[in-house]
């Protein structure tokens, strides 16, 4: 079971709710909560429009269908792929691409990391050229358009020192179809159909709270800072680890809708600033000493050294959002017809 943190009454339904409220029930209704507890605020925002790359922190964005965004920035629109095998890169194969700051006006791209001097290309021409590239990220089939020598051997240096050839793609038109990502160990039972995302490799949103990083930054001997964990938004006020409880999330007119915990990986190790490892792989070794589910029994054991840190969601209602925004949600432990598992 995993361990609750000492914060009083209000917390009782935090990573507690996600263990206690086995009910193996279905959530099938379309319909959304009649019902809305306010639990605090947005206080960051943030878009990776490079999988694996730097975030770009804003003040508002367009929830949309495929993640946040925001002028021509999109979240996880672009990708880096090996060029011998097309297979995707992140930051579990190179530490240095969370280095990697990507922007994006008027269809000239700017790559941007520590010690390298950055580059800019034309969007525009890439699309004009239109050389199609396939992959696959992890199971599911994706497409893209080739963002051309420069970007590939720029990447190519700063990740790999020269020695993986790497190219850069661009989403374009190509995956817009492309649905959020089920797991194949377990039927998380509130995915719908509609959900899509571009590159990303679940879901379109994550969702993480301030409290939930300070409890455990407490238990850490060198604090991190939420990059780690690459949220898209964060709220402020809530209790730790209370997002675990949040069945639906309200932001303005928006609509999120728990999917499943977001299960985490040895990238939480990588020091976003040099894009090395922690050699004592912390805060992924602390957060598995309170943060590892214990049931249901498939799930347990598939994640069994893979704590949970924030929520993954897709979204039902699609509009705009801003720091300082009211964030209310409907909980499943009081809900348990909307219950994950």
């Amino acid at each position: 079971m995993l361990e609750k943190t000492a914060v009083g009454v209000a917390v009782s339904v935090g990573v507690g709710a996600l263990a206690g409220w086995w009910a193996w029930r279905r959530y099938t209704s379309l319909q959304l909560p009649d019902e809305w507890e306010e639990v605090g605020e947005v206080s960051d925002l943030t878009i990776f429009p490079l999988k694996s790359g730097r975030g770009v922190s804003v003040e508002q964005a367009q929830a949309t269908t495929h993640g946040l965004a925001h002028g021509d920035l999109q979240d996880r629109s672009f990708l880096v792929v090996q060029a011998k095998d097309c297979r995707f890169v992140t930051c579990r194969q190179a530490g240095r691409l969370t280095m990697v700051a990507l922007t994006l006006e008027d269809h000239t791209v700017t790559l941007e990391a520590d010690g390298f001097p950055p580059i800019k290309f034309d969007l525009q021409k890439a699309l004009r050229e239109w050389k199609i590239v396939h992959t696959k990220v992890w199971t599911y089939y994706a497409r893209g358009v080739d963002c051309g020598d420069e970007a590939a051997k720029w990447l190519t240096t700063v990740l790999f020192n020269g020695e993986t050839e790497v190219r850069l793609l661009y989403k374009g038109n190509l995956v817009e179809d492309r649905p959020a990502r089920r797991m194949d160990y377990y039927d998380f039972p509130r995915y719908r159909n509609k959900d899509r995302t571009y590159y990303a490799d679940t879901c379109a949103y994550l969702l993480t709270s301030e409290s939930s990083l300070k409890d455990l930054n407490d238990r850490l001997e060198d604090p991190v800072t939420m990059a780690r964990f690459r949220a898209n938004i964060i709220v402020r006020g809530a209790p730790p680890f209370d997002e675990d409880d949040w069945a639906f999330v309200k932001i303005g007119q928006v609509v999120l809708r728990l999917i499943k915990p977001c299960q985490r990986c040895i990238t939480t190790t990588v020091d976003p600033t040099t894009g090395e490892r922690n050699p004592e792989q912390e805060p992924l070794a602390s957060l598995r000493r309170f943060r590892i589910l214990s049931e249901p029994p498939s799930l347990a054991k598939a994640w069994e050294a893979k704590p949970i840190f924030g929520i993954n969601m897709g979204i039902d209602v699609t509009g705009p959002v801003k720091v300082g925004d009211k964030v209310l949600v409907a909980r499943a432990s009081v809900n348990p017809q909307m219950t994950i598992f």
